[in-house]
């Protein structure tokens, strides 16, 4: 997400223009994604729960994309960045209830 908008911000010159900022905005997002991974790990889901989870990713795969493909139309027609910015937040989002569910362990029956 970081280097989306640092590509833009490239080329006024800003902060995220620079390379070892870009960096390390990648590391920390890693470091808090494996926090949260970890943070997860403490919480129980029934099986049904992270088969419907699982579903829904592969189906939102789909609908990721299309929606990030009709962002991309939008900047190239008339130059706004809502619809690339509100896919790209959505799937970003969606990424983390993935990974709560992969994480969790499964209840027992």
């Amino acid at each position: 997400m970081f280097t989306v908008f640092g590509s833009a911000a490239a080329e006024s010159g800003g902060l995220l223009g620079n390379p070892l900022v870009l960096f390390l905005l990648v590391l920390l997002s890693i470091y808090i994604f494996i926090k949260f991974c970890s943070w997860a790990k403490k919480f129980q889901l029934t099986a049904g729960f992270k088969k419907a989870i699982y579903i829904l990713t592969g189906a939102g795969l789909i609908v990721f994309n299309i929606l990030y493909a009709k962002g991309n139309a939008l900047i190239l027609e008339t130059g706004d960045w809502s619809g690339a910015t509100t896919a790209l937040l959505a799937s970003f989002v969606w990424v983390f209830i993935f990974a709560f569910a992969l994480m969790a362990q499964t209840k027992s029956e």
